[in-house]
């Protein structure tokens, strides 16, 4: 994947301020397990404004709630809106969100800090070890246990470190080996994202899918996709290659209907043929893509979002391994389209769905 310019130098001045105050700070790679009977609450740091990473710490959240019961679990996060998708996990009281805005507002950010601190947390979980911000929001935590990965280019101070093994191919079960921290062994069996969507937000997106097919006179028994066309970077599909995907789709005769999914950078929908859909709240986006038959994007945050909302999925990759970041689950399908045509694509579609 093609990375632009400011984002490879925004990621080299962080390693090389991580590396210079790492070798102020003394390392330990074995430190004594956390007593989890002790632990009643957990604040997890991963202030990250992307949906994917949120989707990630899924795994995470539901193992601790089934590991540590009584541990109630407070999470901050870069953006509120993603943020909201994790609300109503298990164990989880309350997401808080880190604006942007407040890294140019010091005051505000004196007074976000000092707020922050009020609570007094038993663990403090860094899922990302040598991230500045993360170091950051650690280092400024109230809390009697600090923890995260054994990295050397941590810097922050923490009070128990894990190994980290390698031992998920796919990059969104990474957080999953922190459990070890607790003395509990990583599970490798039904492992997924997973929102755990309510039934009221299942209800209401049936709901919108039926005025949706109502409003434009198609009959409720056509299969629905969703298709999602924005993605970072190169990862993003040409609207030619999509229209070039949706003719050979021929969607009247095999009795298809495609919904566009908009976004503030997708605003108005492929063609006059498609329907389109949009709504602010993650959660119940993620509902409707639960509801659709199946949902389409290339690797994108809502690909990882429709997956945690146990929608069927089929996943275009053209640039990151499909391995380390494809639509996880044994329902879902990711292919490397770099040798197929838009037609190609088109016939798997209509295979698969």
């Amino acid at each position: 994947m093609k990375i632009p310019l400011h984002v490879q130098l925004r990621r080299q001045s962080n390693n090389l301020l991580n590396t210079l105050l790492s070798s102020f700070t003394k390392h330990k790679s074995d430190t004594p397990f956390i007593d989890k009977e002790k632990v009643k609450s957990i604040l997890i740091i991963r202030p990250n404004y992307r949906i994917g990473n949120l989707i990630f710490l899924t795994p995470l959240i539901n193992t601790l709630a089934k590991e540590l019961p009584d541990a109630k679990i407070d999470i901050i996060v870069g953006m509120k809106l993603a943020g909201d998708i994790l609300q109503e996990l298990p164990n989880v009281d309350k997401v808080i969100a880190i604006p942007r805005k407040l890294l140019k507002e010091p005051l505000h950010l004196y007074d976000f800090i000092k707020e922050t601190r009020k609570k007094k947390y038993d663990v403090a979980l860094n899922i990302m070890a040598a991230s500045t911000s993360s170091q950051l929001v650690t280092t400024l935590t109230n809390a009697e246990y600090k923890a995260s990965y054994y990295n050397e280019k941590s810097w922050a101070r923490l009070t128990h470190t894990t190994a980290f093994t390698h031992l998920y191919q796919h990059i969104g079960l990474e957080s999953l080996e922190l459990v070890r921290l607790f003395n509990i062994e990583p599970p490798t069996q039904n492992l997924k994202f997973d929102i755990r969507l309510k039934e009221a937000e299942i209800k209401e997106a049936k709901k919108d899918i039926a005025k949706l097919l109502e409003k434009n006179s198609i009959p409720k028994e056509q299969k629905v996709i969703a298709l999602f066309r924005n993605a970072r970077f190169d990862k993003r599909i040409t609207d030619t290659w999509w229209q070039e995907w949706f003719e050979a789709l021929d969607v009247k005769r095999n009795n298809i209907t495609v919904v566009d999914i908009l976004s503030p950078d997708i605003p108005k929908k492929l063609n006059s043929q498609v329907l389109e859909y949009s709504n602010k709240n993650l959660r119940l986006l993620g509902a409707f893509f639960h509801e659709c038959d199946l949902f389409i994007s290339a690797d994108t945050g809502p690909m990882h979002l429709a997956v945690a909302s146990q929608a069927k999925v089929l996943a275009l990759f053209n640039k990151t391994s499909i391995s380390a970041y494809g639509a996880l689950g044994e329902k879902n399908k990711t292919i490397d389209i770099n040798h197929l045509q838009a037609k190609d694509v088109a016939k798997i579609t209509k295979d698969f769905l």
